[in-house]
């Protein structure tokens, strides 16, 4: 039998942050991304500025890499809702495939009515590439949450999930903001 690795002080903190959010009871659960999701479209309500021009360098890629951030932790917030399983002497996720899936499917649902939504307040506009965005920082979070959970979890292994996952995010944001640069307006079939 070969001995799991030792877990390095970043996969104790973040499985301690983990283990933190799944100490509340499961029909509980629900009300930290409830919260969390009435916080958001609070955030669309907002006008955009009046004027499109950047305030300061970079703004707009800041404010395109906000959206997987914002989402990411939409999904980490929805991730204690699913079943749980015993980790050494803790709880953690028992989440399987299909419900990293769901986890997903439904941060990236929450964030198509979320661009519904702004595409009716003045000053803003929606983005396909935005919604696109919210998944890939929704997956992000959920491929680094899955594999913290596995016995076999090793700083490597995590350092290569939560670079991948960053790498992805800061992509994605790259490739709205050039949108945004080069057509003006959000990607929006309607």
């Amino acid at each position: 039998m070969t001995e799991r690795p030792e877990p390095s002080p970043v996969q104790r903190y973040m499985r301690s942050a983990g283990q933190a959010l799944l100490a509340q009871p499961r029909w509980l659960a629900w009300l930290a991304p409830l919260a969390w999701a009435a916080m958001l479209f609070l955030l669309s309500t907002y006008s955009g500025p009046a004027d499109d021009r950047p305030v300061f360098p970079l703004q707009g890629f800041i404010w395109n890499f906000a959206h997987p951030v914002l989402f990411g932790l939409l999904a980490l917030l929805v991730i204690p809702v699913a079943p749980r399983r015993a980790l050494g002497q803790h709880q953690w996720t028992a989440m399987t495939g299909i419900g990293a899936l769901w986890t997903v499917l439904l941060v990236t649902l929450y964030g198509f009515t979320d661009e519904l939504h702004q595409s009716t307040v003045p000053g803003r506009d929606a983005s396909l590439l935005d919604v696109c965005s919210d998944g890939v920082g929704a997956a992000a979070v959920v491929a680094v949450v899955l594999y913290l959970g596995r016995p076999d979890a090793n700083s490597r292994g995590l350092r290569i999930r939560f670079l991948g996952g960053l790498g992805a995010c800061v992509a994605v944001a790259g490739l709205a903001t050039g949108w945004d640069v080069l057509h003006g307006e959000g990607l929006w079939p309607f």
